[in-house]
């Protein structure tokens, strides 16, 4: 048995459809589209959010169209394994970048207190 990718491009980035929460698909007129429904954006109107199906390019000439690409459940689970593996790679710099951020904040907010400086930041001149 197999089972299709369903890729939707944006840009130079490639997402899998069902790789995030917010993914759904949906069918309007004998067509399926897909919404991100967090951002509200999708393929319905793509020349507003610039993205797009995507899949493998033609083999022939006898087949011109853009397919789906299809996969075995191995596969889709190495995809799966993949997508754990990237998901967690940018929680972690996320999770980082912002304990340097509140370590960096704090510092200087030290710093202020020091030097009995009232902190100014965000404050309008």
């Amino acid at each position: 048995m197999l089972f299709p990718i369903i890729k939707i491009k944006r840009d130079d980035h490639i997402h899998i459809v069902g790789a995030n929460s917010h993914d759904n698909l949906f069918i309007e007129d004998n067509a399926i589209h897909y919404l991100n429904s967090q951002g509200m954006v999708g393929t319905k109107y793509p020349e507003e959010s610039d993205m797009y199906f995507t899949g493998q390019e033609p083999c022939c000439s006898e087949w011109p169209y853009i397919t789906v690409e299809m996969v075995t459940i191995e596969e889709l689970i190495k995809i799966a394994e993949q997508n754990i593996v990237d998901q967690t790679e940018a929680s972690l710099n996320l999770h980082n970048a912002l304990r340097k951020y509140l370590e960096t904040e704090s510092s200087c907010a030290k710093k202020r207190l020091e030097d009995d400086v009232s902190d100014t930041t965000g404050m309008l001149f």
